[in-house]
């Protein structure tokens, strides 16, 4: 399956080719990081560095033997792509003839290169051939006609059971390619591989969102390195690009605020103006990052707009690797829709106030001891004589068959401490409750006392003969 990718080819251009780019593409998100932030780049002479393996892996295939005649094919088992700004070597392809039938062998030993992967109509790799007269590598010129396909003719002489060796170099350049197949024929002999173009891949969240001003947006980039090259110095940066049509207006600097996460720690970045383009800023939110052979790296970064970018929303974004060629472009844009601060709503904090009735009920439900007297027969707390002297009893004079209980007292304590359990007009109910059992009680010892002194004032009136006795120990 033929994958979608295409290189950051902007990142070698000047602020005007840059500049023409923008304005023919219009605000994509990928056009953003590829013309935007190539401005940037290209005029940092600090980018990328590769290294490639001394020795790099090669896979080896062997025809069948035609005519007399067998091939051996020996490619690199990937072929990494330039960086727009370093040329890479080309990885060796060799192609040995071998004479099997004791004959020998001359002719020409063909090798066909073809580009496989996406709309390719001309061929974009760069092949050189190794000329064992003056020992050097010569280019292979590519005919204007040349299609996906560019076929080496080079002429051998084999010796009879003997072998030559056909020297060529392959590079994809800075074109993303799938793969790239070798076939080479000699005297009806076939041998065919296939090689596939690597190059670094970035991902990246957060890129498109419906943010708030003043909001942080949070984006996290991931930088993998599925080749066999080491990339050191490599910078990743964050760009903007935003202007209005009806009011002129255009991002600022001041607009932006990017922070980038070390260690888990959040540190500022500085912003900066595009001067190639209208309303662009981008910052270094990690301006040197090394990636080794088989790698991967996380990066986490955060941005910031205030206000005064809601005038120019929608923001095209871009985020990723400067001076490499990625893979999936597509990945590294987005678009910010920035909506205004929503202005956040003062509270009024909520007051609880603790209802103590501990006073009032203290003193409510405190009865007395001391029960009044009256001349009427009616149950009250009092006993009236017949010659007017009315006794009085108090709670403490005679030994009660029942006292009056201390729930009353406890209550109100409980009621006004903050501890206390429901509300302040449950504690009152409560309160009051108790008060009416307690003075219930009081006034039923009260009647029972008062009929106990009617009956001892009768037995003491009637003495032991029937008739009036001593009165003393009434009242």
């Amino acid at each position: 399956m033929t994958r979608r990718r295409r290189g950051l080819a902007g990142l070698a251009t000047g602020p005007a080719t840059v500049l023409g780019t923008v304005l023919a593409t219009g605000l994509t998100a990928a056009a953003v990081l590829a013309a935007g932030v190539a401005t940037a780049a290209a005029a940092d002479t600090s980018g990328p560095t590769a290294t490639p393996p001394t020795t790099p892996a090669v896979q080896t295939v062997t025809g069948v033997a035609t005519n007399g005649v067998q091939l051996t094919l020996t490619l690199p088992k990937q072929l990494p792509v330039d960086l727009p700004a370093q040329t890479l070597a080309g990885r060796e392809v060799d192609v040995t003839v071998k004479d099997i039938a004791g004959q020998g062998y001359t002719g020409e030993a063909d090798t066909t290169f073809t580009a496989q992967g996406g709309s390719v109509t001309r061929t974009p790799l760069r092949i050189e051939r190794y000329d064992p007269d003056s020992g050097a590598w010569r280019p292979v010129a590519v005919s204007p006609g040349a299609g996906a396909a560019l076929t080496v003719p080079v002429p051998v002489t084999v010796p009879a059971d003997g072998t030559q060796q056909v020297r060529l170099r392959v590079s994809p350049g800075t074109t993303l390619l799938d793969s790239v197949k070798v076939s080479a024929s000699a005297n009806g002999a076939t041998v065919v591989g296939s090689a596939p173009v690597t190059s670094p891949a970035f991902s990246s969240t957060g890129l498109t969102a419906a943010v708030k001003a003043g909001t942080p947006q949070v984006v996290t980039g991931r930088l993998t390195n599925p080749t066999d090259v080491d990339y050191l110095h490599v910078p990743v940066k964050l760009y903007l690009k935003a202007c209005s049509t009806q009011t002129g207006f255009c991002l600022q600097p001041a607009d932006v605020k990017l922070e980038a996460q070390f260690a888990g720690q959040w540190q500022q970045v500085p912003v900066a103006a595009d001067p190639a383009v209208a309303g662009g800023v981008t910052g270094t939110l990690f301006p040197d990052v090394s990636l080794s052979a088989g790698d991967s790296v996380q990066l986490t970064a955060r941005m910031t707009l205030n206000s005064g970018s809601t005038a120019v929303s929608p923001v095209p974004v871009g985020f990723g690797p400067m001076g490499l060629t990625i893979a999936d472009r597509e990945a590294t844009g987005g678009t910010l829709t920035v909506q205004p601060a929503v202005s956040p709503t003062p509270t009024t904090p909520a007051t609880s106030t603790v209802s103590s009735s501990s006073s009032a009920s203290t003193s409510s439900s405190s009865p007395s001891a001391t029960p009044s007297t009256s001349d009427s027969a009616s149950d009250s707390a009092s006993v009236s004589t017949s010659d007017g002297a009315s006794a009085t009893g108090t709670a403490s004079a005679t030994t009660p068959p029942a006292t009056a209980p201390s729930g009353p007292t406890a209550s109100p304590v409980a009621a006004g401490t903050p501890s206390a359990s429901g509300s302040g007009s449950d504690t009152i109910l409560v309160a009051v409750g108790l008060f009416a059992v307690c003075l219930a009680l009081v006034l039923v010892w009260a009647l029972i006392k008062r009929r106990e002194r009617a009956a001892a004032a009768v037995r003491a009136f009637a003495g032991p003969d029937g008739v009036d006795g001593e009165h003393d120990d009434i009242g």
